[in-house]
């Protein structure tokens, strides 16, 4: 049976634009907020697929969501109510991660109401199979191939470390390619998603550092809300 694996930024939420959301200022108001953004010494927990919501985890913005040892169950509320904080909308937020729980609930990793965001890949009816950081049929983030991404984004960067949105789509194209996937309509959304949250609609451009910060689990230096464009 074909394996399928989800990426958070399907999985999670498909984003809208929140008014008023501006890069420097929201930085800094998250950061206040949650000083553990910007805090690398924690390390990033690989069982969790998604750059966001390993994010979130390394910044300790889930601590205290669980009932103690076991799986990492957080509730659909904590993940909307969190996720709203970096422009998401939420009814779009909530609705798509009560659509991963109930995915979850069905192959017995989660209960209704929470996530397991360390069993993204068994959420039935989101799938999401070629990704920028683990390897197809993977459970967990597999350093190498995420070097490799970065590697291939990094030979497409301009003078100045900057991106563009087909430069995403480019190496997204070949590592589908690569592993025999079709790209779909959610790999292609999951490009524009995090070119739209490194200020790529705003600025035209994003920055390859803060590509690589985001999918180590860190906060970009430039954010903004994230858009399906």
């Amino acid at each position: 049976m074909k394996t399928i694996l989800k990426s958070f930024i399907l999985s999670s939420l498909i984003f809208t634009s929140a008014t008023g959301f501006s890069s420097e200022a929201s930085r800094a108001k998250l950061v206040l907020k949650h000083p553990g953004l910007d805090d690398a010494e924690r390390e990033e927990n690989p069982k969790i697929l998604c750059p966001f919501h390993r994010m979130l985890e390394r910044a300790g913005i889930y601590d205290m969501s669980t009932d103690g040892p076991g799986p990492l169950l957080i509730r659909v509320l904590k993940i909307t109510t969190a996720a709203k904080e970096f422009g998401c909308d939420v009814i779009q937020c909530g609705t798509v991660a009560t659509a991963v729980s109930g995915g979850q609930t069905k192959s017995g990793t989660s209960r209704f109401g929470s996530v397991n965001i360390e069993a993204l890949h068994t959420a039935l009816g989101i799938a999401h199979e070629c990704g920028l950081t683990f390897v197809q049929g993977g459970t967990e983030v597999n350093d190498a191939h995420r070097a490799r991404t970065l590697a291939a984004l990094a030979s497409l960067q301009d003078a100045e470390g900057r991106l563009q949105l087909e430069d995403l789509n480019s190496v997204k194209e070949s590592i589908c390619a690569e592993q025999g996937v079709k790209n779909d309509f959610a790999g292609k959304t999951e490009m524009k998603l995090i070119y739209s949250f490194l200020g790529g609609r705003k600025r035209g451009f994003i920055d390859y550092t803060d590509v690589e910060r985001f999918l180590h689990g860190q906060l970009p230096l430039t954010v903004e809300a994230p858009n399906g464009i």
